[in-house]
């Protein structure tokens, strides 16, 4: 049999005490890390090497969290990224969803439910690879066409790539048009719990999804005040 191969995880913390304490609880936990002490050697280190998830600190010295991210979400659309920052002000960690992360943890943290969260991130990422392997899985919607498993949206010749969370939430709606989601619903199938946090990055998605789809007049998605969302396709749809 061939050797198991470990998720492997991109550390990108400059408090070395805390990158030493986490690089160990990794380990223990049946992961492979790489730890790099600030943002540009964290970009440099993620163009060489393939990662399972990168959990990025926020305020670093050369490039911070924030700035790395982009660069990540320039070149790679699916690898979940996760956020530790010791500012928990509402902002930032919107702008942190804004830019494509999948967490966000405010210092001081449970290394438990760092732990926790990891590995909720990692099935999640993981289902989506598997359906990219098995399934052929497109739908179409007025002028739109959705491919899941590669993560493609189209309207004719123009072609958007989506992310993991995209793909997940306007399949969702997809499959569900016409019809009422609850906010609740949608939080739980697309990141596994309902709490404030998960909340606020559903909004920002729902936004998100908005200004992709805009290119069809003949679909909307309907804020239902107080209960939740609906996609609607309109009858004069092609």
């Amino acid at each position: 049999m061939g050797k198991e191969i470990l998720p492997h995880i991109l550390l990108v913390e400059d408090e070395l005490t805390l990158a030493a304490l986490l690089k160990e609880n990794l380990k223990l936990s049946g992961y492979t890390s790489r730890h790099c002490k600030d943002g540009e050697e964290g970009w440099q280190t993620f163009q060489k090497e393939r990662f399972d998830l990168c959990i990025f600190d926020v305020n670093m010295p050369k490039k911070n969290g924030f700035e790395l991210a982009r660069l990540v979400r320039e070149k790679n659309q699916h690898t979940p990224i996760l956020f530790l920052t010791a500012n928990s002000s509402e902002e930032d960690k919107l702008k942190g969803f804004e830019i494509g992360a999948d967490e966000y943890i405010t210092k001081p943290f449970s290394t438990q439910e760092l732990l926790a969260r990891i590995k909720v991130i990692l099935k999640r990422s993981q289902n989506a690879a598997a359906e990219l392997i098995v399934q052929d899985e497109t739908y179409e919607i007025g002028n739109m066409k959705v491919d899941i498993p590669n993560h493609m949206l189209s309207f004719g010749e123009n072609i958007k790539k989506i992310s993991n969370t995209e793909a997940d939430l306007i399949k969702l709606f997809i499959k569900n048009k016409n019809q009422l989601i609850s906010r609740n619903s949608l939080l739980l199938n697309v990141w596994g719990r309902d709490d404030f946090y998960t909340a606020r990055n559903l909004d920002v998605y729902i936004n998100k999804l908005r200004k992709l789809i805009k290119e069809d007049p003949n679909l909307e998605i309907v804020n239902v005040h107080g209960s939740g969302f609906k996609l609607v396709e309109k009858e004069n749809a092609s």
